[in-house]
């Protein structure tokens, strides 16, 4: 099994879509906006380390962070993808 097929496993523990690698453009702003001091997690705490890969529900809702290897599917870490402008 591929890290694609265990990706396609895996489903938003909020909204329980599933989930699919969120793309270079887009983790690209969201470290832009983590560098600024302007993005947060959904219980409001300010995000301070940058993101090094991450998970996206496939309705562009809610991202997830991938912390060495390990998706940290926990609700109150989901990163609302509206605070994203797209480049």
């Amino acid at each position: 099994m591929t890290d694609r097929d265990i990706v396609g496993l895996l489903a938003c523990p909020a909204c329980h879509r599933p989930l699919q690698p969120l793309p270079d453009v887009r983790l690209a702003a969201l470290n832009r906006l983590i560098e600024t001091g302007e993005a947060r997690y959904v219980d409001g705490e300010v995000i301070s380390e940058p993101v090094e890969a991450a998970l996206i529900t496939d309705n562009d809702t809610l991202i997830y962070r991938i912390d060495d290897g390990i998706p940290v599917l926990l609700t109150e870490r989901g990163i609302v993808a509206r605070q994203i402008i797209d480049p």
